[in-house]
């Protein structure tokens, strides 16, 4: 796309620059310009000529200009397509498309899921409203994406769940990462006027840890550690 934009800028350029060099060589000489001024063949041949010239620069940079307003709507599609509206994080699409990245291929070495539920999303929604069940949403993605190292993969696999991919890690890597993401909800919830806590629940799974082979399985592991750690809490407030 950005190489057929270059080619629509080098165009118009071109019979820009076309139509300036027939300008100047005209007004430069002065018998081909008296013979167009005399001479009615030449003139109206000059003339059909310059009008064929300057339909065809408007042509093209209408073209130019509709390409540009198609890619921006193409964008704009992709954006809606593939974001979360309520976090700006890639949403379920994204997610399914970067799993699908890795379909019916062995893990790279060093990969790992991770599985984050907001534990206290319904509660928030029924005692505060959906205001603040979304506040909590977006306040914990913009945790999530703090705490996250470059390069790695988040995104919102659900309505309470989130899902980090990192490409090249440790076991210690992922304590680490779940700790700063501990250490910022921490930070987060003694915040002074908040009407609410973050609580999740994780859950992870390692492909050098054997806990899988496939992306598909190493999310699927992932997911069911975190729902595992979630009715483990419920079963143990009870």
């Amino acid at each position: 796309m950005k190489r057929f934009n270059k080619l629509k800028i080098i165009q118009l350029i071109v019979f820009a620059a076309a139509a300036a060099a027939g300008l100047i060589i005209i007004f430069r000489d002065a018998q081909l310009y008296q013979t167009i001024g005399f001479d009615s063949h030449v003139r109206a041949l000059c003339i059909i000529l310059w009008v064929a010239l300057g339909l065809a620069f408007i042509f093209l940079f209408l073209d130019y200009q509709l390409d540009s307003a198609l890619r921006r709507e193409n964008e704009e599609l992709n954006y809606a397509f593939y974001t979360d509206p309520d976090t700006g994080v890639a949403n379920r699409n994204s997610c399914d498309a970067f799993i699908s990245q890795y379909e019916n291929r062995l893990l790279p070495d060093g990969m790992a899921a991770v599985t984050l539920v907001l534990s206290n999303l319904k509660e928030l929604n029924d005692e505060y409203g959906y205001e603040n069940g979304n506040r909590e949403i977006g306040d914990f993605a913009e945790i999530l994406r703090t705490a996250l190292p470059k390069g790695d993969f988040l995104g919102r696999n659900g309505g309470d769940r989130f899902l980090i991919i990192l490409r090249k890690t440790t076991r210690s890597d992922v304590d680490a990462l779940l700790k700063k993401i501990e250490k910022l909800s921490a930070e987060h919830n003694a915040k002074e006027g908040d009407s609410y806590e973050i609580k999740f629940h994780a859950g992870t799974a390692l492909q050098a840890e054997r806990h899988a082979k496939t992306m598909h399985t190493l999310v699927a592991v992932s997911d069911r550690r975190a729902s595992a750690a979630r009715s483990e809490q419920e079963s143990e407030a009870e």
